[in-house]
């Protein structure tokens, strides 16, 4: 009786210390779904929280969506609400095509502690963290999201209009199901670099990629490959062709290396050998029967295990014991003769693709792009679907090669188990091993060096172009410093005093903790122009500010602005020295500037 008394009374008492931010709930919803007040639920496409929701809570919440988007696009229709503050919630919207809306509430960071008043007893407060979470930052998390399910399924407008609704809320729940919920919104480094700043580093040649491009000509000619992209083993771009966009080489290279990762469990990419220890267990799995039998599913699963061979299993008759002894006899010795030609099969497929001698493929998948084939229709939809192929060399390079799927001979490619075999010896016809080595020898370092500037300065460096990016922020280091997430929210804010306020080239903050943080933007054309003239008439230079510019060449660079605003450089330097001064932080991100413009274009 008692034990049950104490149960009863028991009372679970708040965690002290500090909560992270936690996702709440993330849903998607198309308001024009709903055609009338009866089936407003038929707006909600998908619907996900921490805990059990009641149908008329998810109604409520989206409904609450709805009214503040509503509420701002009076104000500002071109630019309706991204972002809503409360104390204990973050409310994020998204609309990445005309109707469809993503959008998420985040639970803030909750921090408490017992203090004393001034009567000498102890209280509990509780304070919320809103300042920790980073409006652009959860912002880059949804469009992220939805550019890696336009890349594997594509527009949610066409699957809508090709398809029905059905489908696309299966595409959607087998994507973001998972996806959403491997984000740690307490790790703003992730968010950063995977998201605020989407982009791809790009390494630099000392010499031509002639034989590259050679190569690339006739993996065209020969199967029909459109377009080609190489990763070195960190990752980095090394080459793609020039049909290829690079925000398709954003999103694809995203997706690859998570490709990477997930067949090498518990191993690093330097790691992990490069033989076919798991092509040999592939083999075993069953293989479609065609691809056309796989584009009448309209899934966006795994096309084609190339490793298996399904020869066995599709060429075997069923046992059958009636007949005659004599029927009995011819079919054994029918079924014996069929075995053995089957296991001859079997056992040359097996040998030529369990022993990859240059590297090892993986699953085929299709995907969606924006980059044109030359096959491709003036009237067709706004993405092409491709065929991924995945190659990994021996020497860590991994090697993709997009097909267009209605090209002539991509049914017969898929359904043939020798045609990885063959495009592989073509690749060794046209030296491969050669180009690899090549490519890693001819890297050109001098943008690595020019991020090099000591153990007290960490940098960042980003093209809003090219999408190249080169930092060393997350660099560890037992002589240097470690970047908090402070750091991050103020590099953060440079960013939007760069968005928010046009003008503006230079930002430079000091923080109570005594380290600096600076940014630097510059219009790419007047930028190199001028990065030029400081390095050949100011290099030796004792002076550490340097001359304001003309009234001609202000007119310049408002003129060239004005012309091409997402044309530009952005640099980050973070100075973490106590005794460092403002013109030390000035000078370090001049020479880091100087090197860095023309090295990195």
């Amino acid at each position: 009786m008692s034990s049950s008394t104490v149960a009863s009374t028991t009372i679970t008492m708040p965690q002290l210390g500090r909560t992270p931010p936690t996702l709440s709930y993330f849903c998607v919803y198309n308001p024009s779904l709903a055609q009338s007040e009866e089936n407003t639920k038929d707006q909600i496409l998908y619907y996900t929280a921490k805990k059990v929701v009641p149908a008329d809570v998810k109604m409520k919440q989206i409904g609450l969506a709805q009214a503040l988007v509503n509420f701002s696009s009076a104000f500002s229709p071109s630019h309706p609400a991204q972002n809503v503050h409360s104390q204990k919630n973050r409310l994020v919207f998204y609309q990445p095509e005309p109707g469809f809306w993503l959008h998420m509430c985040i639970e803030v960071g909750v921090l408490r502690k017992k203090v004393k008043d001034n009567k000498g007893k102890e209280k509990l407060v509780t304070e919320y963290l809103d300042p920790q979470l980073n409006d652009r930052a959860i912002e880059s998390v949804l469009k992220l999201g939805y550019e890696q399910f336009k890349l594997l399924n594509g527009m949610m407008t066409s699957i809508l209009d090709m398809l029905d609704r059905r489908v696309l809320m299966h595409r959607i729940e087998e994507f973001f199901s998972e996806w959403i919920w491997q984000w740690d919104f307490d790790r703003l480094d992730q968010m950063v670099f995977s998201g605020v700043f989407n982009g791809v580093p790009t390494i630099r040649y000392k010499d031509d990629t002639k034989q590259l491009k050679i190569l690339d000509q006739s993996l065209q000619e020969e199967y029909g490959i459109a377009h080609v992209m190489i990763l070195d083993e960190k990752r980095d771009l090394l080459y793609r062709s020039n049909t290829l966009s690079m925000v398709d080489v954003r999103a694809l290279r995203r997706y690859v290396c998570q490709q990477i990762q997930e067949n090498q469990p518990g191993a690093t990419e330097q790691e992990k050998p490069t033989s076919s220890s798991s092509s040999s267990s592939s083999i075993k799995k069953d293989k479609f029967s065609g691809f056309k039998s796989f584009t009448r599913t309209l899934s966006n699963t795994h096309i084609l295990d190339y490793f298996s061979s399904s020869s066995n299993t599709r060429n075997r008759k069923p046992d059958d014991s009636s007949g005659t002894e004599e029927e009995g006899i011819d079919e054994e010795q029918q079924q014996e003769q069929e075995q053995n030609q089957q296991s001859d099969t079997s056992s040359i497929e097996e040998e030529q693709l369990a022993e990859p001698i240059h590297g090892e493929f993986h699953e085929i998948v299709r995907l969606y792009l924006s980059s044109r084939s030359e096959l491709a229709m003036e009237e067709q939809e706004l993405l092409e679907e491709y065929l991924l192929v995945l190659y990994k060399h021996k020497s860590n390079l991994v090697w993709s090669f997009l097909i267009p799927s209605f090209a002539d001979g991509a049914d017969e490619f898929i359904s043939s188990s020798t045609a990885l075999t063959e495009l592989e010896n073509h690749l060794t016809k046209h030296s491969l091993d050669t180009i690899a080595t090549s490519l890693k020898e001819d890297k050109d370092t001098e943008q690595d060096k020019g991020l090099s500037l000591g153990k007290h300065f960490r940098c960042f460096y980003y093209d809003n172009v090219t999408l190249n990016m080169r930092s060393t922020l997350l660099e560890q280091r037992k002589d240097s410093f470690t970047i908090s997430n402070d750091m991050f929210l103020q590099l953060l804010d440079l960013k939007n005093d760069f968005e928010t306020l046009p003008n503006t080239t230079e930002v430079y903050t000091r923080s109570t903790g005594n380290y600096w943080i600076a940014g630097q933007r510059a219009y790419n054309k007047h930028g190199r122009k001028q990065e030029r003239r400081r390095s050949q008439t100011n290099g030796d230079a004792t002076s550490d500010h340097q001359e304001p510019p003309t009234e001609d060449e202000e007119d310049e660079i408002v003129t060239e602005r004005k012309r091409s605003p997402d044309d530009y450089t952005e640099m980050y330097l973070v100075a973490a020295k106590k005794d460092t001064s403002l013109a030390d932080v000035e000078e370090t991100i001049r020479k880091m500037s100087v090197s860095l413009v023309d090295l990195c274009m």
